[in-house]
């Protein structure tokens, strides 16, 4: 394995935050040749295509706080703010729409810049490259072009049209250009399409980006485009011609990749339940670009700090006002005095699903189950013989239970033995007493739905106990991250076709029969069914928290309808503001035109 090693971090760095270009052609350099010499030799040339991922491992998906799922994800129908009242500061504040949280904003803002420096300097120096064959050179710089029309496309549907430096040595000084977002798009496309003639089928380094990711994008960032007919931000409306002929070219993209998937490298799981299944995580083969983290502390950027994205999803946080009990503790232990238990790590429980979020899976859709986790298991015993855990008043009342449990041993529970199910079937109090665990019905978790409490499921997207590192109760993991998969070029497609006019529910019912116990096509839909709202459920059932939900909304400009009807903590949402987040203050101090480079509304 490669490591993701970069000398020019700093650099990067310090560029980025004084608005310029960032890629400095001063960078240090330890071997005492200069970096003009360095980058045009093949072995110096891959060194620069490594550093483009650079600030994608360290800053954006999981080294870093990991803020930039908050703007990725926050803030829309699926997910809420879980703590009660709004009071975990910046964290409910953009969940909620409520003052500023600007400051969430600056990993993705930072990365995203790094991340276009180091492909800029690439792709610059590709054409002095000597010693490499013209196949292998395109094949390289061929990643650059792929990395940053990724970085473009988040930049520009997260923050607009701003800032688009192209070259190594672009230098604006204290004042940031705007560009309109069209400037944006047409560069992401041309640099997709060279990416779709160029980029290998296979990598001989995971993580590094195939062919297949960028038909996926290149479809993804033509539809998205097609949506700008209303010029919505620093955006030039574009015509309905120009529209239907961007869907075309998505269209046309979609069905290649899925139709010669098998030869592009990639497939579609014929089960969910193998998706996210961390047996699965480093050979996935349904990923199409992954960002990754190695169970080798010096391959990480930053060493000893592990991916932490799935943390702030994750309901487990040893805290008394959501899921604990005495013999449920952090651990990472998987036997306890010869039982069999399970590992335990304490998290963040900063986001949790909605109840209308839970309340679009059916009984027989196995999403359901492939991507929360709602079983808790006891891992620490406190009955004298160590043996199993046994109810305090303390544990009773956080529960709701009656005291008539505490110290009965009839209702001790052992070690590996269930300790707490979350579940949406709600029963009745006599019915939850009988049961030695603590039987929680979610209906209860969400009985204010402005304020659920903390006691809901897990998205396990990501969550790979086995691969677990750090300490348990300040856990980190070296999961990798599935940024784009072949599911989600399903639901492209069938969106495509939607705006189209044609509906079709085959691609559709391919993901909802792979999900369907059984699958006996009891869950199909047809094409008359098809509409925005069952786009967006169903993009909700199969995408939530890969990084889409914030973007997906706002490609189909339905803030305003779907967080009426889904989430009702949020009450300040303005469509004249919210349909971009905030630049970072950190950014606007260094400039002399922040009052215009800042978004309208904040």
């Amino acid at each position: 394995m490669k490591t993701y090693k970069s000398l020019s971090y700093l650099a990067i760095a310090a560029a980025i935050m004084a608005g310029t270009s960032s890629c400095s052609l001063d960078e240090e350099n330890l071997s005492g040749v200069s970096t003009s010499q360095e980058w045009t030799t093949p072995s110096g040339f891959e060194k620069k295509i490594n550093d483009c991922y650079f600030d994608l491992v360290r800053i954006v998906y999981g080294q870093a706080e990991d803020t930039y799922v908050l703007n990725a994800e926050g803030g829309t129908d699926i997910w809420q703010d879980a703590t009660p009242g709004g009071t975990n500061g910046n964290w409910s504040k953009i969940l909620r729409y409520e003052g500023s949280f600007d400051g969430l904003c600056n990993e993705g803002y930072v990365g995203f810049y790094g991340v276009l420096s180091a492909c800029n300097a690439a792709i610059y120096y590709a054409d002095k490259v000597e010693g490499l064959t013209e196949d292998k050179k395109n094949a390289l710089v061929a990643e650059a072009h792929f990395l940053r029309a990724h970085a473009l496309y988040n930049l520009v549907e997260v923050w607009g049209g701003k800032y688009l430096p192209t070259s190594v040595n672009s230098s604006p000084g204290s004042s940031l250009p705007c560009s309109k977002v069209n400037e944006f798009y047409d560069v992401i496309i041309k640099d997709l399409e060279f990416a779709k003639t160029y980029l290998p089928v296979t990598q001989e380094v995971r993580g590094h980006v195939t062919r297949a990711a960028a038909y996926h994008l290149y479809a993804k960032a033509c539809l998205t485009y097609s949506t700008y007919t209303d010029g919505l931000g620093y955006a030039d409306a574009i015509s309905a011609e120009e529209s239907r002929r961007l869907l075309q070219e998505a269209k046309t993209a979609a069905d290649f990749l899925i139709t010669n998937a098998s030869s592009l490298g990639v497939k579609l799981y014929d089960d969910v339940n193998d998706v996210f299944d961390e047996a699965n995580n480093k050979t996935n083969e349904e990923a199409l670009f992954v960002v990754t983290h190695s169970t080798i502390q010096a391959y990480n950027p930053r060493g000893n700090y592990y991916n932490r994205s799935w943390k702030h999803t994750a309901a487990y946080n040893a805290n008394t006002s959501g899921i604990y009990l005495d013999g449920l503790v952090a651990s990472y232990d998987t036997e306890v005095n010869g039982f069999a238990t399970h590992k335990l790590a304490k998290c963040n429980a900063y986001m949790e699903p909605s109840k209308y979020m839970l309340d679009l899976y059916v009984d027989k859709d196995m999403r359901y189950d492939a991507f929360f986790n709602d079983v808790y298991y006891i891992n620490t015993p406190t009955t004298d013989d160590k043996t199993a855990y046994t109810w305090s008043k303390t544990d009773a009342d956080r529960y709701n239970l009656d005291v008539a449990r505490v110290g009965n041993p009839a209702f001790n529970i052992a070690i590996g033995d269930t300790a707490v199910y979350l579940s949406r079937k709600t029963l009745s109090q006599a019915d939850r007493e009988k049961r030695r665990y603590a039987y929680v019905n979610l209906s209860d978790n969400y009985a204010d739905p402005e304020n659920p409490k903390k006691f809901f499921p897990s998205l396990k997207k990501g969550d790979c106990p086995s691969l677990y590192a750090g300490k348990p109760n300040k856990p980190y993991s070296s999961a990798d991250n599935i940024i784009y998969r072949l599911g989600e070029t399903y639901l492209l497609s069938a969106e495509i076709e939607w705006r189209l006019g044609n509906p079709s529910a085959a691609r559709i019912n391919d993901l909802r029969n792979r999900a369907c116990k059984g699958h006996d096509h009891s869950l199909d839909v047809t094409a008359g069914q098809i509409d925005q709202d069952f786009l967006l459920d169903e993009y909700a059932r199969e995408m939530i928290g890969e990084w889409n939900r914030w973007m997906t909304l706002k490609r189909f400009r339905a803030f305003e309808s779907r967080l009426a009807k889904a989430n009702k903590q949020i009450k300040s949402f303005d469509k004249n503001t919210h349909y971009l987040r905030p630049i970072p203050t950190s950014e606007l101090l260094l400039l002399d035109n922040a009052a215009e480079y800042q978004n309208p509304g904040y």
